[in-house]
């Protein structure tokens, strides 16, 4: 925008929320460029307060032919140059918590430890996984919906239904509640199932509206808790364990961890000694060689119940993971060799807490883990595909690209239908040549995982819906033409739409 207009514009907004809910202070505008993405920071930052509020900015947007993106905490776009970000944080109210019926009702700026506190206080928790307690609850199971953090052991879908903004102002409401009753469901039998329509994961699809409100499931903490440890010498057996606790409906989480994020952890929480010998020690060992005698890979199982099938289900951990060539461990052999993660683990989830600081531990477990910014390469697939790829991946990482060994773990997924393995090398994003090495490496890893492992998907790969899918590229077009004619829904890459000229602009041209 010129100078002039992006005036016009600041002062509309802050006509519509208030003149401290908008700006285009570079101060303020930079803050919101994401890193690991290219282009630069937005135009202007909108932080509405109300529904109202969206609806107004979704016309402004329209009539102006502006492209807007809405973030929330922990949510994030490949890239954020765009005319009006719109940071849902001010919309955070916890409209409701309805323990008889399993949901909370949340704004989209509600945050985890907004919400947990109310939850503990009537014995329910949601699903979880290992992000910042600071980040957005809708953001995260309404418009990401990410499988990482959802439980194993049930459906991935944690959002029963959701209100949304349409990018042409309309307000929309799913399931039953679209008929203002107050019953936010799926489950009806005349109202077609509109959610995933806003599922929003790097603008791999068009941005069809904004969710402003959603009714995230809950479930009841139970009077007892299980969180066995295992330790495997194998992927293999690690994997199969957790998928069979998994299908058995014992684990609410089920995860494997490889030596080295186990070992980094632990070394990084002792003292600096430890760390630099676990970093040389890396640097001269590959994969099959865990460090100071630990198992290959870790498991944790998280799991809730009542007194008698708590204690049940952790003797079938114990059974299971011996038929898998692995141990449950004993808390001996815990303290003797990871200390510290365990503790931090046990802590923060076999009581469905938030890593957080609690009982003087480490306040997050992942400040004491890496050694920069994490790039992540995501594989998405079936167990046994897993297993076979994690063996061809590690050997390709140390013999083509001369890696040390770089940390990863598993959360299995939808009641063991399916997993993603998670590397994570970490690099200094801020320095251009090795960010960029960084991306190209993930590529050509991404392209040849396609060649060789077909059934496995990468996620944030090189795969792009209008290109690569079987017609959904084409349904989703289709469907951003009828709900986001003038293309106000902003995504990475689209050439701005500019204004039609007013009459009088076109009659001196012609």
């Amino acid at each position: 925008m010129d100078q002039n207009k992006r005036r016009m514009i600041l002062n509309e907004l802050k006509n519509i929320m208030g003149m401290e809910n908008a700006s285009d202070n570079p101060a303020v505008t930079s803050s919101y460029r994401y890193i690991q993405g290219p282009g630069g920071a937005p135009e202007i930052v909108a932080m509405p307060r109300t529904v109202e509020h969206v609806q107004e900015i979704v016309r402004l947007a329209n009539r102006e032919k502006l492209s807007i993106l809405p973030i929330s905490m922990g949510t994030k776009a490949w890239s954020r140059e765009v005319d009006i970000l719109v940071d849902m944080m001010k919309m955070n109210k916890v409209i409701k918590v309805d323990p008889e019926n399993c949901y909370a009702l949340l704004e989209t700026g509600v945050s985890f430890n907004q919400v947990d506190p109310l939850l503990e206080k009537v014995g329910y928790t949601m699903a979880r996984g290992t992000f910042p307690i600071s980040f957005s609850v809708v953001g995260n199971h309404g418009v990401v919906r990410s499988f990482n953090h959802n439980f194993s052991g049930r459906i991935g879908d944690q959002t029963l239904g959701m209100e949304v903004v349409l990018m042409d102002g309309t307000l929309l409401r799913t399931g039953l509640a679209t008929y203002g009753i107050d019953f936010w469901s799926t489950m009806n039998m005349d109202v077609p199932d509109y959610r995933g329509l806003f599922q929003r994961y790097n603008q791999k699809t068009p941005l069809l509206g904004i969710i402003t409100k959603a009714a995230i499931r809950i479930w009841p903490r139970l009077e007892a808790q299980g969180f066995p440890i295992g330790g495997f010498d194998s992927f293999a057996g690690a994997m199969r364990y957790c998928q069979a606790v998994t299908k058995a409906g014992i684990a609410d989480q089920s995860m494997v961890w490889s030596w080295v994020i186990m070992a980094m952890v632990e070394a990084k929480a002792r003292e600096s000694k430890n760390d630099i010998d676990f970093l040389n020690y890396r640097m001269a060992h590959d994969y099959s060689e865990p460090y100071k005698g630990m198992h290959y890979c870790y498991t944790w199982t998280q799991f809730r119940g009542y007194k008698e099938t708590v204690d049940a289900n952790l003797k079938v951990c114990k059974r299971i993971a011996k038929e898998n060539g692995g141990k449950i461990l004993t808390e001996k052999q815990l303290e003797a060799t990871i200390p510290k993660v365990s503790a931090v683990l046990k802590s923060h989830y076999k009581d469905f807490h938030f890593i957080g600081e609690k009982d003087g531990a480490p306040m997050l477990l992942w400040f004491h883990g890496g050694e920069g910014l994490g790039e992540t390469c995501y594989y998405y697939g079936w167990v046994e595909d897993l297993i076979k790829l994690e063996i061809a991946y590690n050997k390709r990482l140390t013999e083509t690209y001369k890696h040390s060994p770089v940390p990863y773990y598993v959360r299995i997924m939808e009641g063991g239908v399916g997993a993603h393995l998670r590397y994570i090398p970490f690099i200094d994003l801020m320095d251009e040549k090795e960010a960029a090495t960084t991306l190209n490496r993930s590529a050509e890893l991404h392209a040849w995982v396609h060649e060789n492992f077909p059934n496995i998907h990468c996620p944030m790969g090189d795969r792009h819906i209008e290109t690569d899918s079987i017609g959904m590229g084409d349904i989703m077009n289709k469907i951003r033409e009828a709900l986001d004619p003038n293309h106000v829904g902003y995504v990475a890459g689209d050439k701005r739409l500019e204004p039609e000229p007013k009459d009088e602009e076109a009659a001196v041209a012609s």
